[in-house]
């Protein structure tokens, strides 16, 4: 129940951004996770915009590339993804230049770079910072990190772990986050399980098959020096995993 579940909180959005652009035109689309806040008290919806299937490589394939910018650039391009297609602009970290590289060649939205983005902020026409809406929003992702800090410590297997700690990003209200977390914190016992980190280069869609090949507690983490990696990725690492295997 809980896989549907956490890849439904996705598509429910898809309906949330299409009316959001509709109306405020205030969707945001990120490769980034550490400005939500500072969104958010511009009064921004923060959503990512990774690719995360190969369903759309039918209908447009790069050569060179991995499967997460494969599949990001696809669906830009044929105008499928919802996310994609709702976004005002795009806010971009530093974690893949070849990413980044892609999506400034394929895309007419503006890009703003995490070093940029204060700046960006300030000088947007009709919109203002507001300070209480930002240590507020500050303290509910500190509220989320530690909920998803506990479960670690639970027998929560390690691929739920890490879709939880991606999908609800896709819910755009921080409370309403705290409470789906904390009612899945409630179904597990604290055991002060020891997790050994599993490294991964964009991670996002491929959890499932990275938990057939770990047998023991762990816990998935973004890396640039990973032991599971994409073919065409620009860190390199043993194995290789693809999108049509999920």
């Amino acid at each position: 129940f809980m896989k549907i579940k956490l890849e439904d909180l996705r598509r429910e959005a898809y309906v949330d951004a299409i009316y959001a652009k509709m109306e405020n035109d205030n969707v945001v689309g990120v490769f980034s996770d550490k400005f939500d806040a500072l969104l958010i008290s511009y009064g921004f919806i923060v959503y990512p915009i990774i690719g995360l299937d190969s369903y759309v490589f039918d209908y447009y394939k790069l050569e060179n590339v991995c499967d997460p910018i494969n599949s990001t650039i696809a669906y830009l391009k044929t105008k499928k993804c919802p996310l994609i297609y709702s976004s005002k602009f795009f806010v971009l970290d530093d974690y893949c230049k070849k990413f980044n590289e892609y999506l400034e060649k394929n895309t007419d939205k503006k890009i703003v770079y995490e070093k940029d983005l204060k700046n960006f902020l300030e000088n947007l026409d009709n919109r203002n910072f507001d300070e209480k809406i930002y240590f507020e929003s500050l303290g509910k992702i500190e509220k989320i990190n530690q909920i998803l800090k506990d479960l670690q410590e639970s027998d929560i297997s390690g691929t739920l772990l890490f879709k939880l700690e991606f999908y609800i990003r896709f819910i755009k209200n921080l409370d309403d986050r705290i409470s789906f977390l904390l009612e899945i914190k409630s179904k597990y016992k604290k055991k002060n399980i020891k997790r050994k980190i599993i490294k991964a280069t964009c991670p996002f869609a491929i959890s499932d098959i990275i938990d057939k090949k770990v047998y023991e507690n762990y816990k998935i983490s973004k890396s640039k020096n990973p032991d599971f990696t994409f073919k065409n990725c620009i860190y390199k690492a043993d194995k290789i995993l693809t999108y049509e295997e999920i």
